[in-house]
């Protein structure tokens, strides 16, 4: 009996299972065309686990992740003052950029120019 007085015995409560299914699909990598370098992962780790679009702002946010352009960062890397989107952070994110930019033109095998017409601006020169 509850403490209501109610007796709950013949409720059903399932509680959801933890499969192994739903565990590989949070272990699921995401599609990345980014090369590995220092600074970042491109498998989501414990440690490298803020994902970051390279291409952000809610236009390109969506065509980043659509197209392979993400990485995985600490979160001093992702948020710290040093940071890809911290005060200090402009030199990194345009690291990223010119990676991700060069890394897109190969993979798609498209020009400068499909680059500027997907992502606005070229980011190589």
């Amino acid at each position: 009996m509850g403490k209501n007085g109610i007796d709950y015995s013949n409720f059903a409560f399932p509680k959801p299972e933890k499969t192994k299914k739903n565990q590989k699909e949070k272990e699921q990598e995401e599609f990345c065309i980014m090369p590995e370098k220092a600074g970042y992962s491109i498998k989501r780790t414990s440690f490298f686990n803020h994902r970051h679009e390279v291409f952000f702002g809610r236009k390109n946010r969506q065509q980043s992740i659509k197209d392979g352009l993400v990485v995985f960062l600490t979160w001093g890397a992702h948020e710290g003052t040093d940071g890809v989107h911290g005060k200090n952070g402009k030199a990194f994110n345009l690291y990223l950029k010119k990676i991700g930019q060069q890394a897109w033109q190969d993979y798609y095998k498209k020009t400068t120019q499909d680059f500027i017409n997907t992502y606005g601006k070229n980011y190589l020169n």
